[in-house]
């Protein structure tokens, strides 16, 4: 069993008491003690902290790494920045169950760049699958609502009967039961967004069963953000059941000012006695599929439909192209994050507009053309967000970060990241200072509490009896360094990340891979 003490060091523990100089010590996976005294030695492997911080592994919120932790398990863009644990299966989408074979069909064609065969049929078998790659965080998951719709109703904009609302909630208990730590929707996408309220209604009572909560992609985040708050709080209400809004914004500027409506709603649910509890990254850029700038009906497809319609309809192409143009989009602001076209794969990074006029094209007409070959792998970053609302974000005590990304190597074999991929945390924590909130207060949030809202047992915190998942970090150092130019650079500051009581990270390299598979 090894044994590790960690001594000198600036103590954070997680719980937003103040820090203290104090050691700590490791044995196998477990903290042992924790003391403002110094202890003895004994056989242990010292660790000599004097000047730095050490606090819980960070816990991503609100991940998307569902299959890249088979694909690429070092997770070097989420363990360099922190990360111990992530939550995946977020948006409504999951890679469990599978029981049809569409929804088998339409998955492998969704992560086709990771080149995993999907031969899972539910959350256990896929659970093993993913413990036998040894990544090197933890991962727990949610079960998410597309891909359950998706098995019993497929894609297609169908209502459905109360027996496949029931053939639904079968679903969801037994994943419940597999281990799965609650539901997600992702209410903007396809086929999510058929649902009517009845249907998450009776799948929250399922979540009730378990005291699970529910974490949902909200209709919109935009123009009817209010009225899509008030949905996800009303459903919550009537089953009894903790509420997570992911990734809680202000899209587009015409929306900004729905700020202090939007906190308001929150507030008033809070005080009738529901938990609500958020995420966000700390960027103003959000990312997506490019296919979300089509106008009707490519809102009620999928990304295989839409591209099958675009390369099949040259009549219907052109409509969009024209439409496209006539809207007056401002190509500036949408920035090409990744895409498997293979004249505009070189361009990740860039601007629409920018890539026009490198290659004398109207952006309209490219983003078309790589829509047409790449529909499902084009995704692209928005930049529609208030900087000042986020400031207003950060100081939530509710809210906690999640990064909305892939855990990803630091080549691009398996896709190009958001800078969020490797900087979200360090970037948290430094908005959060020049704000003026302390670290003792932004560091709970990104420990303690996702480890409540989910339900991790015996994480989150610097407490004997515990796992031993911990970060080691400068104060003075700590800082973001990677951006849309080169989105998978290392953070500074981060000096070493224990998972599970084994030394992961350090050196600026993985050197441990001891994560585990959270489970309710």
């Amino acid at each position: 069993m090894s044994k590790i003490l960690i001594g000198n060091a600036e103590i954070i523990d997680g719980t937003g008491a103040p820090p203290f100089i104090g050691w700590m010590r490791i044995e196998g996976e477990r903290i042992r003690e924790i003391s403002p005294s110094p202890l003895e030695r004994e056989d242990a492997d010292f660790v000599d902290a004097q000047g730095l911080t050490l606090a819980p592994g960070f816990i991503d919120a609100h991940a998307h790494s569902d299959l890249s932790l088979l694909a690429a398990p070092e997770a070097e863009g989420k363990i360099s920045q922190g990360i111990t644990s992530e939550i995946s299966g977020n948006c409504g989408l999951s890679t469990f169950p599978i029981s049809a074979e569409e929804v088998r069909g339409h998955l492998m064609e969704v992560y086709r760049n990771y080149g995993i065969p999907l031969e899972w049929n539910d959350f256990r078998t896929y659970s093993e699958r993913l413990s036998d790659a040894g990544p090197s965080i933890n991962a727990g998951f949610l079960c998410g609502h597309n891909t359950l719709r998706a098995n019993v109703l497929g894609y297609g904009n169908h209502r459905g009967t109360k027996a496949d609302r029931e053939r639904e909630c079968g679903l969801l208990r037994e994943a419940l039961e597999q281990g799965a730590l609650g539901l997600s929707s992702g209410l903007l996408y396809v086929p999510g967004k058929f649902a009517p309220r009845e249907e998450l209604t009776e799948l929250a009572a399922v979540l009730r069963e378990f005291d699970a909560p529910y974490a949902t992609h909200l209709r919109s985040e935009g123009d009817r953000l209010l009225e899509s708050v008030t949905e996800a709080v009303e459903i919550a209400e009537s089953s009894g059941i903790r509420l997570h809004l992911s990734h809680l914004k202000t899209a587009q500027a015409r929306n900004w000012h729905k700020m202090d409506a939007l906190l308001e709603r929150i507030d008033q649910a809070g005080s009738g006695g529901l938990r609500v509890t958020a995420d966000r990254y700390p960027y103003t850029s959000g990312q997506t599929s490019l296919s979300v700038v089509l106008p009707d009906p490519c809102g009620d497809l999928t990304d295989r439909q839409i591209q099958d319609l675009l390369s099949g309809s040259p009549a219907e192409r052109k409509r969009l192209t024209e439409e496209l143009i006539r809207q007056e989009i401002d190509w500036g602001k949408i920035i090409l994050c990744t895409t498997r076209h293979p004249e505009l794969k070189r361009y990740g990074g860039w601007n629409l507009r920018e890539i026009g006029e490198d290659l004398s094209r109207d952006p309209a007409e490219l983003c078309m053309e790589c829509l047409t070959q790449d529909a499902t792998g084009a995704m692209a970053a928005f930049q529609g967000l208030s900087p000042e609302n986020l400031r207003r974000f950060l100081c939530l005590e509710y809210l906690c970060c999640g990064t909305d990304e892939t855990a990803r190597p630091c080549s691009e074999r398996i896709g190009r990241s958001h800078p969020r991929g490797f900087g979200s945390f360090p970037r948290f924590i430094r908005l959060g200072l020049e704000i003026g909130i302390p670290l003792e207060r932004i560091i709970r949030r990104l420990t303690r509490l996702p480890a409540e809202i989910f339900s991790l047992r015996e994480r989150g915190e610097l407490r004997p009896g515990y796992y031993a998942d911990c970060v080691l970090f400068s104060r003075e150092e700590l800082r973001d360094c990677a951006d849309f130019g080169n989105p998978h650079r290392y953070s500074e500051g981060i000096v070493s990340v224990y998972v599970n009581g084994e030394l992961s990270f350090s050196g600026k390299r993985v050197c441990g891979r001891a994560g585990k598979i959270l489970k309710k």
